[in-house]
C-alpha cells in the first residue's frame, strides 16, 4: 500500500465499487488475543486476491461505515504497526495490527469488506465483516471463524498455559488487563528406552492415554467415552512429569496443553481451549495447590468450577486430562474419587532395586562406569527417588572431576565417588532432610 493523504472511508467506499458505505450491514467477534494470528490468516485465506488496506484506527467497522467522523479521531490513512506474533515453538511472525480486505462489488455474492484487528488496551482480537446484505455478513464472518480455528496454528501442538495478571494506576484504572497467553512448548523426543517406569505403571500409561487417543474413532463407534481423567500422585521426584513429557512425545497430532502455577485458576479458559483444539490432551500439574478438599481449599470457588466444567463434558469429546499431585490426601474427594471425572489412579514411588539399577544405567550412558560396583550403588540408594538418583550422578561426576589433571584426561569414575557424593548429599541426614533430597523417611 502506497502512503496517502485519503482517508480510510474514502478508500474503502472506492475500493468497494463506489457503493454508499451506509448501506452495508457490519457484524463482529471479538476473540482472544492469542487468536489473532489464526483469525488473520483465515480472513487472508478467505480474501484470496482482494485490495489491502493497512491503516490503524481506533475507530470500529460500524463507526467507519455509518458514523462521522470524531472530532479527537482522524481517519487519515497511516501506516500499520507490525508487531511480532508467535506462531510456532522459537518462530515469530509480524504482522499488521490493522488490516482491511475489500473485495468490491465484482464479487461473487457482492461487495464485502473484512477486518481483522488488535486491541491493545483490551488486549483482544476483534473480526469484522461488512456485506450490503445482513445474512451475508453472518455467513462470510462464520466461515472466517471456523477457518480460524481448523487451521489454528495451535491445533496438535505442545503448549503452555500462562496467565499474566493485569495492572491498575493509582486511581484505580486498568493499566494492562489480565491475560491468558497460549505458548509453544519445544517438541521433545522421548524414546521408549529414555522412560525407565515400572511395567505395570507403563501399561496403564499406555491404556488410558495413548492407545485410547489412538484408537478414538473405534472407541467412539463402540460407546466407549473417549474422554478420561488419570491422576498421577506419589512423592516430588519420583517421575511424574518426565512421564507426561513421554505421554506428550507418543501424541503427535493431539494438542496437548501444560497447566502449572496460577494458571490451574482459569478453569474456563482452559477447558475452552481443549474443546477448541480437540483432540486435546489436558495435564495439570500440582492440582493440589489449588484443588485441595474444599475444608482446606482457599479456592473454593475454581474447585467448584472444574467440577462443572468436568461434568459438563460430553462423552464423545476428545478431551482427557492428566492431575498431578505430590499429596494425595490434600485432593478434593469429588475430583480424585469420582469414576468420570477420574478414571484412573496410578501411584509414582520410589523405584525398587532393579529399578535403580536401570535408572542407573540410563545416567551413566555417557561415562565410563567400567569399575564401578553397580550392586552397591543400587543397595545404597534403597528409598531415593528417580530425581535423587540423578543428582547423584552429576555430584559423582563432579567429584571425579576434580582429579583430571586436565580438560583432555578422560574421566574415571569410580565407586568412591559416589559414596563420596551419597555422604555429602545426606550431611545432617534426620528425617526431614533425607525426605527433602529424596529419600523415604525411614533411612
Amino acid at each position: 500500500m502506497r502512503w496517502s493523504s485519503e482517508s480510510i472511508d474514502a478508500r474503502i467506499r472506492r475500493e468497494l465499487g463506489g457503493v454508499a458505505l451506509t448501506s452495508f450491514f457490519v457484524h463482529s467477534r471479538a476473540l482472544p488475543a492469542y487468536r489473532f494470528v489464526d483469525a488473520y490468516r483465515a480472513a487472508e485465506g478467505w480474501a484470496g486476491p482482494a485490495s489491502l488496506i493497512d491503516s490503524e484506527s481506533d475507530e470500529d467497522l460500524n463507526q467507519i461505515f455509518h458514523g462521522r467522523p470524531r472530532r479527537w479521531t482522524s481517519r487519515r490513512l497511516k501506516r500499520a504497526t507490525l508487531q511480532p506474533w508467535p506462531c510456532a515453538a522459537g518462530e515469530e511472525a509480524h504482522l499488521p495490527v490493522d488490516r482491511f480486505w475489500l473485495r468490491g462489488a465484482g464479487a461473487a455474492g457482492g461487495p464485502v469488506a473484512v477486518r481483522v484487528r488488535y486491541q491493545p488496551i483490551q488486549d483482544k482480537a476483534v473480526l469484522e465483516v461488512a456485506a450490503t446484505r445482513s445474512a451475508a455478513a453472518e455467513t462470510v464472518l462464520e466461515e472466517i471463524v471456523q477457518r480460524s480455528v481448523a487451521g489454528s496454528i495451535y491445533r496438535g501442538r505442545l503448549l503452555a498455559l500462562s496467565f499474566e495478571p493485569g495492572t491498575r494506576d493509582v486511581y484505580g484504572d486498568v493499566e494492562k488487563p489480565e491475560s491468558l497467553r497460549l505458548l509453544f512448548k519445544p517438541e521433545e523426543s522421548v524414546e521408549d528406552e529414555d522412560v525407565v517406569i515400572d511395567d505395570d505403571v507403563r501399561t496403564l500409561l499406555w491404556r488410558n492415554v495413548v492407545d485410547l487417543h489412538r484408537r478414538r474413532e473405534i472407541l467412539k463407534r463402540h460407546g466407549v467415552p473417549v474422554r478420561r481423567g488419570v491422576l498421577l500422585y506419589g512423592p516430588p521426584g519420583t517421575g511424574k512429569t518426565y512421564a507426561c513429557r513421554y505421554l506428550c512425545a507418543r501424541l503427535a497430532g493431539t494438542t496437548r496443553i501444560v497447566v502449572t502455577g496460577t494458571a490451574l485458576q482459569q478453569v474456563a479458559s482452559i477447558f475452552s481451549i481443549a474443546r477448541l483444539y480437540q483432540p486435546s490432551l489436558v495435564i495439570l500439574e500440582d492440582v493440589d495447590l489449588v484443588f485441595a478438599a474444599r475444608e482446606i481449599n482457599l479456592y473454593s470457588s475454581v474447585l467448584g468450577e472444574l467440577l462443572d466444567q468436568m461434568d459438563g463434558l460430553r462423552p464423545q469429546e476428545d478431551i482427557g486430562f492428566i492431575l498431578t499431585t505430590n499429596a494425595i490426601e490434600r485432593m478434593e474427594a469429588a475430583v480424585r474419587d469420582r469414576p468420570g471425572r477420574i478414571s484412573q489412579c496410578i501411584h509414582f514411588a520410589a523405584p525398587s532395586g532393579e529399578l535403580r539399577r536401570r535408572y542407573l544405567a540410563r545416567y551413566l550412558r555417557a561415562y565410563d562406569g567400567a569399575k564401578l560396583d553397580f550392586d552397591a550403588l543400587v543397595e545404597a540408594t534403597a528409598g531415593a527417588t528417580q530425581a535423587f538418583l540423578k543428582e547423584w550422578v552429576h555430584r559423582a561426576v563432579q567429584i571425579a572431576c576434580e582429579r583430571l589433571a586436565s580438560d583432555g584426561d578422560a574421566l574415571d569414575l569410580q565407586t568412591e565417588d559416589f559414596a563420596d557424593a551419597l555422604a555429602e548429599m545426606r550431611h545432617g541426614g534426620d528425617a526431614a532432610s533425607s525426605r527433602i533430597i529424596g529419600f523415604g523417611t525411614s533411612l
